[in-house]
């Protein structure tokens, strides 16, 4: 584990677009299979999409000695009957700044921000990716799925994990009995 700063974590404004579109540009080159996007198709897009999603959803970002160094969001769903769901996206830290706490600090982020809108998040992670999963574990999140061959790429598929926190009104399946 490195030690030094803790991370500044922050939400990101229309001021921040610069940090937040080098941040997910980074992402999407240094970690290609771990997201649903691609690099080529992101760069291509104008900086104000990349402010449009800061204004329609949430996202935070870490900070560390001045620097962007990781960013998360999510987003509530907007129909009438799923509005009670948030959906989480985007975590992502360099890698200079892992094992700092960084990541877990951004989902905290996420948490606290989703429980003041919504009733429950939900996230797709790609199977494999071992220490996301960790992550969202010990901050609550519950494996209740895998959708097969949910993202493809010219290598082949990959299956992506389901997992969701019930931040309040959460219904909890009724432990069995102990049996005597």
């Amino acid at each position: 584990m490195h030690t030094g700063t803790q991370p500044e974590i922050r939400r990101l404004a229309a001021a921040d677009v610069r940090d937040y579109r080098a941040i997910r540009l980074a992402a999407l080159e240094q970690a290609p299979d771990a997201f649903g996007s691609v690099h080529g198709a992101e760069a291509a897009r104008p900086v104000a999409a990349f402010a449009e999603r800061l204004e329609t959803s949430i996202v935070f970002g870490a900070y560390i000695g001045g620097r962007i160094a990781g960013v998360a969001g999510f987003k509530r769903e907007d129909g009438l009957k799923d509005r009670h769901k948030g959906f989480v996206w985007g975590l992502y830290v360099q890698p200079g700044a892992r094992g700092r706490g960084v990541g877990a600090a951004l989902i905290g982020a996420v948490i606290a921000a989703a429980r003041e809108v919504v009733e429950q998040l939900t996230l797709a992670v790609v199977r494999g990716n071992e220490s996301a999963i960790s992550l969202y574990r010990r901050a609550g999140f519950e494996i209740y799925g895998v959708e097969p061959r949910a993202l493809k790429n010219p290598a082949g598929y990959a299956d992506e994990v389901l997992m969701v926190l019930f931040l309040r009104g959460a219904p909890r399946a009724p432990r069995p009995a102990p049996a005597r």
